[in-house]
């Protein structure tokens, strides 16, 4: 069944408020105005009935008078007039209802037609949308009402889906990228092997070395990829001591302190929340683990916790690289890097972002600031 337009569906209730309202109105009117209608008596002087007398007669109380035959049929006359009278104003009033009925849906069709015209167009321009177009903006609603209203919130909604969009194909061509390469190198280590017809193991050795580091980064990169899309999918009912959650990750990344001959300081804090440990101990492992990979020689990475406003502020600075500050903003993006010195290390550049989305799905923010080499990542999460 075909639905009718919002046009009709408005001009019917219309009609129909316009037609009970009418109704009423005139039922009102005819029943006030047939109280009026009178019909007269006529009297006829005699000796014993005098103008006194009639004035004497009490018109409260209602009356049978016997009149005479001329008298009588006068009386009928004047009956006829007035039921004649009724009639014809009751089929006035009903025929003037009926045009007011008519004229007032007929009004109220053309000009809900010219009131949901900017609707019309904002449809039709919707309509013409893709899923290639969606940079494309509706123009031409001057309405200044709900309809503008509307096609400004519509604008807005496709920037924000024009923006997700982009950041999805930006990602999975990331996603293959790094994926693609270590396929690649392993692919090429192979076709090297091949072309000796009695290689040495000393080849073979190498070769397998080279397979199976390529085989731990794509483990890894896909392990990340599949943390990235399960964000949402765990409890949050752990008490997570910060102090010790900072001392587990140094002593996991002690190798790596220990080959740039790093010092850390931690500063002990005795503060708790709720969180989803391995998580949350992903997330600033992270944080720990970009300050180390990114740090150099002798370099220093300080790790605090205090309470602000109830919630935890947490930072973790070091004095190493340091990351431009026009390309702050961006560093929380899968696959982003970034420079060159930093595109040269190990990793896909997922570590920022899983702790971002990590982080926000804990009720939490994250920022960074760097200066001077020295990148100070600051963490807040409510007091729970």
């Amino acid at each position: 069944m075909k639905k009718k337009s919002i046009r009709i569906r408005l001009t019917f209730y219309i009609v129909l408020l316009l037609t009970c309202v009418c109704i009423l109105l005139t039922a009102l009117s005819i029943y006030n105005a047939n109280q009026s209608f009178v019909v007269p008596f006529l009297f006829e002087e005699t000796e014993t009935d005098s103008r006194e007398e009639r004035a004497s007669v009490d018109t409260s109380e209602s009356y049978v008078y016997m009149l005479p035959e001329e008298t009588s049929s006068q009386a009928e006359e004047g009956s006829i007039v007035i039921t004649q009278a009724r009639r014809d104003f009751n089929i006035y009033s009903i025929g003037i209802m009926a045009a007011v009925i008519i004229g007032g849906g007929i009004m109220s069709y053309f000009l809900l037609g010219r009131a949901l015209k900017p609707l019309r167009r904002l449809s039709g321009e919707i309509g013409q949308i893709t899923e290639n177009e969606l940079s494309q903006h509706i123009d031409g609603i001057s309405s200044q009402d709900e309809i503008g209203s509307l096609a400004d919130s519509f604008n807005r909604m496709l920037e924000r889906l024009d923006k997700s969009f982009s950041e999805q194909k930006r990602f999975s061509s990331d996603a293959a990228h790094e994926l693609k390469t270590p396929l690649a190198v392993i692919k090429t280590n192979i076709d090297v092997l091949r072309l000796d017809e009695t290689p040495e193991p000393e080849e073979y050795e190498k070769t397998l070395t080279v397979i199976e580091r390529q085989l731990k980064r794509m483990m890894t990169l896909v392990d990340n990829l599949f943390a990235m899309t399960a964000q949402h999918s765990y409890d949050f009912n752990d008490t997570v001591e910060f102090d010790r959650m900072f001392r587990d990750i140094i002593a996991e990344l002690t190798p790596r302190i220990r080959e740039k001959n790093l010092e850390i300081n931690l500063h002990r804090s005795g503060f708790h929340t709720i969180a989803n440990s391995v998580m949350l101990t992903r997330a600033f492992s992270n944080l720990v683990e970009n300050a180390v990979k990114y740090n150099v020689e002798d370099g220093r990475i300080d790790i605090s916790t205090e309470s602000e406003d109830k919630r935890y502020v947490i930072t973790i600075a070091d004095n190493g690289i340091g990351i431009p500050p026009e390309k702050l903003e961006n560093i929380f993006k899968p696959f982003y890097r970034a420079d060159e010195s930093r595109s040269g290390t190990e990793g896909a550049g997922l570590g920022l972002a899983i702790a971002s989305e990590i982080i926000t799905t804990h009720g939490g923010t994250i920022s960074a600031r760097s200066q001077d080499g020295q990148t100070v990542f600051t963490v807040m999460l409510p007091i729970i």
